[in-house]
């Protein structure tokens, strides 16, 4: 019988244990990596889809509050070339407003003060070119409220004055989120509350305000304080929402859902600036973002002038037009 030859007994063995374990080791490396990889790029995308989230919902609450203020005020003129709307175009509250003054007239609302989240009304005249078009029970098109609802005209004109009235609460309809809501006068009264933006934790509002007016001179236009809404140049008797030329406008915004904790450091995460611009750190998960810019009311200031006129030595009021100073 012919033996066979060592060389091919020996090829023919399997791996011995030693090699079997060293390849086991080898392969749960490239494993535990290709985890571990997955895990941080599964995290990051996370991360990005939560500051994503919180960008989109900060500029459309920035762009809505922008939009409206940047119409206080406004009005078209009539065939004598007065304005159409006169009356104060803006009013804003610390704290917001009382429960009871916030579907009150416009000259009566009073504030809620304190250190909470600031409303702030605004008035203009609403056109089908400058608000919200929708059709009434005649199928009439017309301008709408923040709520899109049918504005009434004034004392059957053809005239349609919006007031809006912006400001932040948690939501009871959506497991108490901090919401930007809105209420609108329809011409007649004030519609329901209107959840607008989700995850508005903060609205905090300041003014810029000219010097004081005196009757008989043209308004000076020079801005001398930026200050909230309960500061005594905007308090009566002296004060005048008149003289307010712009609105310094700020949101902190939260993202919608706590983000991971997959290997970050969950304090660096969450520390953000608030509206005062301090230091904060959320103890939630949730990251933040204070979101502001400045709004210039150009609708008043300046006001819409009329001629000079002269009695020999004094130059008349050339803002005359308004009903107040």
């Amino acid at each position: 019988m012919k033996r066979q030859p060592h060389g091919r007994l020996h090829r023919a063995r399997g791996l011995s244990l030693i090699e079997l374990m060293v390849a086991m080791v080898i392969g749960l490396v490239v494993v535990l990596a290709v985890t571990l990889t997955y895990l941080q790029t599964a995290s990051g995308t996370r991360h990005a889809i939560l500051q994503a989230q919180m960008n989109e919902d900060g500029a459309i609450a920035l762009d809505l509050l922008v939009h409206h203020l940047r119409l206080s005020g406004y009005a078209e003129t009539g065939a004598d070339g007065t304005r159409i709307f006169k009356g104060l175009a803006i009013r804003g509250c610390d704290g917001g407003f009382t429960a009871a003054t916030s579907k009150a007239a416009f000259d009566l609302l009073d504030c809620a003060g304190g250190a909470g989240n600031d409303a702030v009304a605004i008035r203009y005249h609403a056109t089908l070119l400058n608000s919200p078009v929708v059709e009434n029970s005649d199928e009439e098109m017309r301008p709408a409220n923040c709520v899109n609802e049918s504005i009434e005209p004034v004392g059957g004109s053809d005239v349609f004055i919006a007031d809006n009235r912006f400001y932040v609460q948690d939501d009871s309809t959506n497991d108490n989120v901090p919401t930007l809501f809105c209420r609108g006068s329809n011409g007649a009264g004030f519609s329901d509350t209107a959840a607008l933006v989700p995850n508005v934790e903060s609205l905090q509002l300041r003014y810029a305000v000219t010097h004081v007016p005196v009757d008989g001179v043209v308004p000076p236009h020079q801005v001398t304080a930026l200050v909230p809404a309960g500061h005594a140049s905007l308090a009566p008797p002296l004060g005048n929402w008149s003289r307010v030329a712009a609105v310094e406008l700020c949101v902190v915004v939260r993202s919608q859902h706590p983000a991971p904790q997959d290997g970050v450091d969950v304090d660096e995460l969450t520390r953000y600036l608030d509206c005062s611009g301090t230091a904060a750190t959320a103890n939630d998960r949730r990251l933040r973002r204070a979101y502001r810019t400045t709004v210039h009311l150009a609708n008043l200031r300046p006001v819409l002038p009329m001629p000079f006129e002269t009695d020999g030595t004094v130059v008349s009021n050339p803002y005359r037009s308004l009903e107040a100073p």
